[in-house]
């Protein structure tokens, strides 16, 4: 059986072997060139200027440009191995659970929204950066977004676990797409440029007549050479020169404002073609990958941005004094480019935000598929619709060392239903809390989740554990917190779904004020119907349990003290904690 190590580690060789190769041939290559480039001149010399000299001059400079087009050849093809053997070396890394080199998404961070921040979804060490290997800006983009606003539909789930499985199972072909994409790293300035091309209707004045004008006048212009080149005359030739010029002139405006729309993107347009050629080349079986490629077969995506390429890459020939001087008094060569590009525009600007969405989603897809073919032990959960479920079993946290992480059942079969979980500090109610959002998180993304088995009720999620105070806002913490539980309960009162996740209620106020509060917060959320996790120390709180015998249960982390020393075992057990450790580990340390 292939496992991912094995598989990343032949591409490390492979890769590795080819790219001694390649920097060995342009070692060669550039003497040959050399030689090339110095034997053009050799004829004149040994021979005299003969027209076997001028043959033979000819050939080596046929000779020498074919060895500048091999260079670039392998250059590029040197330039692509590289890229390959980083996306490699970078995987045997993650294998290893090291993973700080991949982009963290601190961008994303929001202390605002209702999971994100508690769940270390963003920011280094996140979840995020836990998953994240997108080649696109708008990929990225959207993997956050799901990360943030998952799915709550089974219909839209289920899709995207069979495209997340079987891309999982194609490690070579999502090496080639990834490798395709980060060929150039894109700047927001130039994606959002790109973007807005599907959103403008381009304007071009007179564009029937430019249309006649761009074959018309450089017929003329090569008509008007012959007299010159006979020695007759040269004035129908400066004319016709001249009178490209003029026209040049007069379209100064328009030719400037193309060139700043399209001008300088051929790299970029080369990454979006490759990767539409992926995709559209590819056999795909999955449903939703089979709807994706049928977005940009017709028309052809992938044809449309080899067109646009070549047209721009056109239009940069401008920056070359001599070429574009040359071009432009003998072709009407900007005109010519720009009539091109608004012919282009016309008929695919609308098409092109749709193949943008494409290249991003399988993008982000290939992230999740990344995700699952590292961690086989990973499973797809179940989707349940008909009532509320959360049962899991081995649940564990996908961000821990597997070597460190321990894993729980849980299981949760209802409306209305709040688990209270006690125990000392640093006994894992905060990370069991985590654990359980992550997953949830992860399986409404259609990604696998770090159990051996789960099936649950894709619901709204809203945590509260590390709440922050703002100075700009002019609000304390306590009120920082009730601010989010109203946002919450008035979501709730309206009919919303919410998985509550809490830790440690109303922390800013004293004990018995917070006590009794957090009793009236949990009779309020079985009132609304919310599914509720909340960890506490307050053990008082467990006797809810008596008050609603159907819907709040007790469950604990147990600490036990053996030779003097603190032993966690991290497992969740039925009950109210019976050991607390503060004044232990006081002691411990010789604070008191």
């Amino acid at each position: 059986m292939r496992t991912p190590e094995n598989f990343y580690q032949n591409k490390f060789d492979e890769y590795s072997g080819q790219l001694q190769s390649l920097r060995s041939k342009l070692r060669w290559f550039g003497w040959y060139r050399f030689l090339a480039f110095v034997f053009i001149f050799l004829p004149f010399f040994f021979d005299g200027f003969n027209w076997r000299s001028i043959i033979y001059v000819v050939l080596l400079v046929a000779l020498f440009f074919y060895l500048i087009k091999k260079n670039i050849q392998l250059e590029r093809e040197k330039r692509r191995t590289g890229v390959l053997l980083k996306l490699v070396e970078d995987e045997r890394l993650a294998l290893q659970h090291s993973f700080l080199h991949f982009p963290d998404g601190k961008e994303f961070l929001d202390t605002d929204h209702f999971y994100s921040y508690d769940l270390d979804l963003f920011g280094s060490g996140s979840l995020f950066q836990f998953i994240n290997r997108t080649s696109t800006l708008s990929g990225k983009n959207l993997l956050a977004k799901w990360l943030m606003f998952p799915f709550k539909n089974k219909k839209e789930i289920e899709p995207r676990q069979h495209a997340v499985k079987e891309l999982a199972a194609q490690p070579e072909w999502r090496l080639e797409f990834l490798s395709a994409g980060k060929l150039f790293e894109e700047t927001a300035d130039i994606y959002h440029e790109i973007r807005s091309w599907s959103e403008l209707n381009l304007k071009l004045k007179k564009a029937a007549v430019i249309r006649y004008l761009i074959w018309v006048v450089p017929a003329i212009t090569l008509i008007s050479a012959v007299p010159a080149i006979l020695g007759i005359t040269n004035l129908f030739l400066i004319l016709t020169l001249f009178a490209q010029w003029i026209m040049l002139y007069f379209f100064w405006t328009p030719v400037t404002k193309y060139f700043g729309f399209f001008g300088r993107k051929s790299e970029l347009l080369s990454k979006y073609m490759q990767q539409l050629g992926k995709i559209g080349e590819h056999e795909f079986q999955s449903v939703l990958l089979l709807k994706l490629q049928q977005r940009i077969e017709d028309p052809s995506a992938a044809k449309a941005f080899k067109k646009l390429k070549s047209l721009v890459k056109e239009f940069d020939y401008r920056e070359n004094l001599l070429v574009g001087l040359a071009m432009n008094s003998f072709l009407l060569w900007d005109i010519r480019c720009m009539y091109r590009l608004w012919q282009w525009h016309q008929k695919y600007h609308k098409d092109l935000g749709v193949w943008l969405d494409v290249v991003a989603e399988v993008d982000a897809l290939v992230s999740l598929a990344n995700f699952s073919n590292n961690h086989p032990e990973f499973v797809f959960p179940q989707v349940q619709v008909d009532d509320f479920e959360f049962s899991s079993t081995q649940l564990g946290h996908p961000l821990l060392h597997p070597d460190k992480r321990i894993c729980n059942d849980l299981s949760l079969n209802k409306w209305s239903q709040v688990l209270i979980v006690t125990g000392a500090n640093m006994a894992g109610k905060s990370t069991f809390l985590r654990t359980v959002g992550v997953n949830l998180v992860l399986a409404k993304m259609g990604a696998p989740v770090c159990a051996s088995s789960m099936r649950f009720t894709p619901i709204d999620i809203y945590t509260n554990m590390r709440t922050t105070d703002s100075l700009l806002k002019d609000e304390s913490y306590f009120f920082a917190e009730l601010s989010r539980i109203k946002t919450v309960l008035d979501r709730l009162k309206n009919g919303e779904r919410y998985f509550v996740i809490l830790d440690e209620m109303l922390k800013g106020t004293n004990s018995i004020d917070k006590l009794n509060g957090s009793k009236e917060l949990i009779r309020r959320l079985v009132h609304l119907q919310a599914v509720s996790l909340i960890a506490t120390h307050d053990l008082k709180l467990s006797e809810m349990e008596k008050e609603y015998p159907v819907q709040v249960s007790n469950k604990c982390f147990e600490i036990s003290i053996e030779n003097d020393e603190l032993v966690f075992d991290y497992k969740l057990s039925g009950g109210v904690t019976k050991t607390m450790n503060a004044t232990f580990l006081m002691k411990k340390m010789g604070i008191i």
